[in-house]
């Protein structure tokens, strides 16, 4: 064990006697996941630290099949006594389920050859910056954003964190690969006051590098100025007008969207998207991408959770639905091949996720989208939630600036926003220029022909 987290190598070794521990107890196939993590978060409120949190993990995950049949169990007793019982549970749980003839793990044949992309994932000097500078940095990020106007009277906390973490999978048909990875994050959240009313401000950003990141005096500012944006708002009346999706917004929508794009949602008739394969289901500007090898990509590792190589999956092409997205065990059951989209951690089985999701840029400026729209709806925040993941219905308390003549000249808030995702791919008027990664899921700027804005 290593004073940040278990290296790859390590995870492997407890893998290998996780799967003879289960071959042992009567497993003709067993699969083996093992996960360790290292991970320091401070939050800084009114300039003072709020809370200081260290968390860190080191978690085995045994899945068995027998008979066509699944047990799992997983834990944190890696001892061999620890691995022995694991086994015997998981075994035992698997005499008493149902069969499924597609209960599997990947061969090596099918997961394909060992990666050779180098994905850069990890930063060293991520996981060892100093708890001082961590303190340093989320105190001075709060300090910037409180700085910037008058009117920003106090914060609700910044927050500093960096982690790194090693994964492993290995199963009884000789596959065994792992790798690690880094992250680092800031944000603050500004509160603008005036007239006795209060708007928030938000901004940060997660990197897998901290070379990557914004300054701190950026984050800080741009989070007070979002907050002093939005003071004075007001509703509007209810209107059928285009709406101009940010970059966040935008980027919350597909992530939403993602379960319609998924194997088991479609095979299950669940999904919006079923029946869909190979039509055309939005605006031709629209191309929707799942990629797990873009370099530093904090959705990007070179394999999934279940050993198999991670690739650039384009779920949406040029406005065709153009594939859907699959585990190994819903592609199984499909008869189709998987993607590459297995998620999991150790105290779970897998299931089907993306890794670095986003909508390709376009040719237009965000300047220019904006002055096309001679009365709509700029919207840059949302509420509680309103998606339903089964018929695509979008529906959102929303904030953001009232357009006319291609320039926001107010703020609003106080409305809802509402349409069904399918119209409003098929709406899709303009995609901006200004894809840029600050998680795992990203779009530039879109412009939506017609969508509801109710006051």
């Amino acid at each position: 064990m290593s004073a940040r987290h278990a290296t790859p190598a390590e995870l492997l070794r407890h893998a290998e006697r996780a799967l003879d521990a289960a071959q042992r107890a009567g497993a003709p196939l067993a699969d083996a996941c093992l996960e360790s993590s290292h991970a320091f978060t401070v939050r800084v409120l009114g300039g003072r630290i709020e809370t200081l949190q260290q968390s860190g993990a080191l978690g085995l995950g045994l899945r068995v099949v027998v008979n066509d049949a699944v047990g799992f169990c997983s834990g944190t007793d890696l001892s061999p006594a620890g691995i022995d019982d694991l086994a015997h549970r998981a075994v035992a749980l698997a005499r008493h389920s149902t069969p499924d003839p597609a209960n599997g793990a990947p061969t090596i044949a099918e997961a394909g050859d060992e990666a050779s992309l180098a994905l850069d994932i990890l930063d060293p000097g991520a996981i060892e910056l100093p708890v001082e500078r961590k303190i340093d940095m989320a105190i001075e990020l709060e300090r910037i954003a409180l700085s910037v106007d008058p009117r920003i009277r106090r914060s609700d906390g910044s927050a500093v964190s960096s982690s790194g973490g090693a994964f492993a999978i290995a199963n009884s048909h000789g596959l065994a690969r792992a790798w690690e990875g880094s992250s680092v994050s800031a944000w603050v959240v500004a509160l603008a006051e005036d007239e006795g009313r209060q708007q928030t401000g938000v901004y940060g950003m997660s990197k897998r590098h901290l070379a990557d990141f914004e300054s701190m005096e950026s984050i800080g500012r741009e989070a007070a100025r979002r907050a002093i944006a939005r003071l004075g708002g007001r509703a509007v009346p209810t209107a059928r007008v285009p709406v101009v999706m940010s970059p966040e917004i935008a980027a919350a929508w597909i992530a939403e969207m993602y379960d319609a794009f998924t194997g088991e949602a479609v095979t299950k008739q669940s999904s919006w998207l079923t029946g869909k394969l190979g039509e055309a289901i939005a605006s031709s500007l629209v191309t929707i991408v799942d990629d797990g090898t873009l370099v530093r990509g904090m959705g990007s590792s070179p394999y999934d959770c279940e050993g198999l190589r991670t690739r650039r999956n384009v779920l949406v092409d040029a406005g065709r639905c153009a594939m859907f997205a699959y585990d190994y065990y819903n592609a199984r059951r499909a008869k189709t091949a998987p993607t590459g989209n297995g998620v999991r951690g150790f105290a779970s089985t897998p299931g089907t996720g993306y890794h670095n999701l986003f909508i390709a840029a376009g040719e237009s400026t965000p300047e220019a989208i904006l002055k096309s729209v001679d009365r709509g709806f700029y919207l840059d925040d949302q509420g509680s939630f309103g998606f339903n993941a089964v018929t695509g219905d979008y529906s959102y308390q929303a904030q953001g600036f009232w357009i006319e003549k291609g320039e926001k000249i107010h703020p609003v808030e106080g409305v809802t926003v509402a349409g069904r995702s399918l119209d409003m791919l098929k709406a899709v008027a303009a995609v901006g220029n200004d894809l840029e990664f600050r998680s795992s899921v990203a779009s530039p700027t879109l412009l939506i022909s017609e969508m509801t804005v109710g006051g």
